[in-house]
């Protein structure tokens, strides 16, 4: 287990804090922008689900008028005829808005799905290309995560439209036709009715920060977990398992504290039905009879004032308190996360041309100061490092698992950007060569080697594409890559499935025989002999080591540090240098780094 791992800190009430005061109303920054993209373009169906709704309020708006001139005019007179046919037109207006909601699902089909769609094509289109340029390590299990996050997204959304949207305006048409039937009345309710929601808008705001806190207590705890189960031989080798149980252990007690603030927070709800909701039905129940005894309402005012807040105003205090927010506390989560892993690319711009390397074969390669964090709150992987490689070199790189070793490959590789420092050849930032000849004066091998559909050939050649069949086998019986080839059936052999037809230390000696044949001056091997047997790694090295050129080979066993001029030592405390002599004795074949 490396020491990166073993000295992580949980996050402290300032990251806490952060988290927390990012959210408006329930939606971080992030998490509105994304939203608004989302629904970029959905203005017409938008504008009639808007008119549809105003359609759906009618019943709202004209239930307690309804029901106070029917008594008032009707059933209070004895006329009952009167009172039936104003409670007729109120039925009338309840099978509008039936027709209103059934005219709904159409709409909303047509913000609903491209949302979705757009969503989806942002996540994997940003995740793909992150991946393709090594922003982030291709992750096809977090990809279905968030494709799956998204149809979340999706059906959450069509929930809240088919929920919140009548509250809503059920809410505010109530609240127009009391404030016209009785404004006295509707004083009383107002009231408490501003103050309830004031609360609910503060608790929404808080639950919402909360339930994110808590799914990223989740995530830590998940990724602690998976980070000490990947590392049980480092820490065996240590013998640091009480460290590492404390550690998931501590994860673990931060993800219960928090969901117990979220239980805490969402108990507020019942406040909020109290304040809003029934306190002004009583305060009606009270205060009106002696308003008709002053004959400053009728007493179909003060029936239809009690309509319409037991009819509209309780249930949406109901609704908005329990499942609408939760649906919309889950919906701003969600958005954030994926906000937060698939960040929207920024246009690419083409970078100004760098003065070319004035000899870029024979150049040294050289980092200043460099570090590196994967995201802005992140520990650093890399911090102020120094190296000079000259040209000629073979420097091996070793140290705990998970300590940056692939970083530090990717930052001299020229493939990820430092977050602070630079690297450089003949004194112009790798990052900064075109595309094309950085890759013809770096040549970085990963651990799992690429070999795609195709002939021998063509996969031999994707770096050479002018090399000649005497150069490819030249590159073959140098790497040890002939036997294999003998074996396939010689260049034109067809390897349909290499994944599956193929052994990751079979493709490793493609991928190895590749670069050799590219002729880039600076090759990196990162672990790329790992899955090879000791004799087979020998070859494959010894093979770049007599090449001209600076060789760098991230150690995999011990036997390969050894046979390096220097050795790149990192830990989590120091990073150190020191170079091999030439008469020391090559430890034990196998024995790992």
């Amino acid at each position: 287990m490396s020491s990166r791992l073993l000295t992580t800190q949980l996050p402290g009430p300032a990251v806490q804090k952060r988290r927390h005061t990012t959210v408006r109303l329930g939606l971080s920054p992030a998490a509105s922008a994304l939203l608004a993209d989302s629904l970029r373009g959905s203005g017409r169906p938008l504008l009639r689900i808007a008119a549809l709704s105003a359609v759906e309020a009618a019943p709202a708006l004209a239930s307690g008028w309804v029901t106070a001139i029917a008594l008032d005019q009707g059933f209070l007179r004895h006329r009952p005829d009167i009172g039936v046919a104003w409670l007729a037109v109120l039925a009338a207006l309840y099978l509008v808005r039936a027709v209103a909601e059934r005219g709904m699902f159409d709409p909303m089909a047509a913000v609903i799905e491209p949302m979705r769609d757009r969503l989806t094509r942002r996540v994997v289109h940003n995740s793909l290309a992150q991946a393709a340029t090594f922003d982030q390590a291709p992750d096809t299990a977090g990809v279905s995560r968030l494709t799956g996050q998204v149809d979340t997204v999706r059906n959450l959304t069509a929930t809240l439209m088919r929920t919140a949207r009548p509250l809503t305006v059920s809410l505010l048409a109530a609240l127009a036709g009391l404030a016209g039937l009785a404004p006295l009345l509707a004083v009383l309710v107002l009231v408490p009715l501003t103050v309830a929601v004031a609360v609910f808008l503060w608790t929404m705001r808080r639950l919402t920060a909360l339930r994110r806190s808590a799914l990223i207590a989740g995530e830590e705890v998940a990724g602690c977990a998976g980070e000490v189960l990947a590392a049980t031989r480092d820490i065996a080798s240590l013998g640091a398992e009480d460290q590492a149980a404390a550690l998931v252990e501590a994860r673990s007690d931060e993800e219960v504290r928090s969901l117990v603030r979220v239980g805490r927070a969402a108990s507020l709800r019942i406040t909020v039905i109290l304040v809003g909701g029934y306190v002004p039905l009583v305060g009606l129940l009270l205060m009106g009879p002696r308003l008709i005894e002053e004959r400053a309402i009728t007493a179909g005012a003060l029936i239809g004032a009690a309509t319409y807040v037991a009819g509209s105003v309780v249930p949406a205090l109901q609704l908005m308190t329990s499942a609408v927010s939760g649906y919309w506390s889950q919906l701003g989560v969600l958005l954030h996360r994926l906000a937060e892993s698939a960040p929207e690319l920024p246009p690419t711009t083409p970078p100004a041309a760098p003065v070319p390397p004035a000899h870029p074969g024979t150049a040294a390669l050289v980092a200043e100061r460099i570090a590196f964090a994967y995201g802005p709150g992140a520990d650093p992987v890399l911090k102020g490092l120094d190296l000079h490689i000259p040209y000629g070199d073979y420097l091996a790189i070793t140290g705990a698992s998970g300590i940056g070793k692939s970083t530090l490959a990717m930052l001299l590789a020229g493939i990820r950007t430092p977050t602070s420092g630079a690297v450089l050849v003949a004194g112009v930032p790798v990052t900064g060569l075109p595309e094309e000849q950085r890759r013809g004066l770096i040549a970085l091998v990963p651990q799992e080697a690429y070999v795609f559909p195709g002939t021998v050939r063509d996969n031999l050649r994707y770096l050479a594409p002018a090399a000649g069949d005497i150069e490819i086998a030249h590159a073959a019986a140098t790497v040890g890559l002939t036997p294999l080839l003998t074996r396939l059936g010689g260049l034109d052999a067809v390897l349909g499935d290499p994944a599956g037809g193929l052994s990751s230390g079979e493709r490793q000696l493609l991928a190895l025989a590749r670069t050799y044949l590219c002729g880039a001056p600076i090759v990196i091997l990162d672990e790329a002999t790992s899955h090879l047997d000791p004799a087979a790694e020998h070859v494959a090295e010894s093979a770049f080591r007599a090449k001209p050129g600076t060789l760098i080979v991230i150690a995999h066993r011990s036997s390969s540090a050894a046979r390096a001029d220097r050795v790149l030592h990192i830990d989590a405390d120091h990073v150190s240098l020191t170079a091999v002599p030439p008469s020391a004795a090559t430890p034990a074949i196998g024995t790992p780094a």
